[in-house]
């Protein structure tokens, strides 16, 4: 359902938010970015830098950004908006987590 200011809720949402947490991340366009060469490893590096408040370079597999980001975010209070994803599985790749 595009068109009717999702996005920009969600943006203003988190703009008021994240200060009350740890950690806080906004991953935009993440279906379109993960239709990319590299995407997955991308958005978990944004996720990470975001996260960490430190430039993440290099996540050298896909598993490896996985089990950075459970490190990341264990314990923590964090705030994550995945935006524009169309099914559970794209959040699931994103974060790592496994059925």
């Amino acid at each position: 359902m595009g068109g009717i200011g999702k996005t920009t809720i969600a943006k203003i949402a988190y703009n008021l938010n994240f200060d009350r947490f740890e950690g806080s991340s906004f991953l935009a366009d993440v279906r379109k970015v993960l239709e990319k060469y590299d995407g997955l490893a991308r958005l978990q590096r944004q996720l990470l830098s975001n996260i960490l408040g430190k430039n993440v370079e290099k996540i050298y597999n896909v598993n490896e950004g996985s089990v950075k980001i459970q490190e990341a975010i264990s314990c923590k209070r964090v705030l994550l908006v995945l935006d524009d994803i169309d099914n559970i599985d794209q959040q699931n790749a994103v974060l790592g987590m496994r059925d």
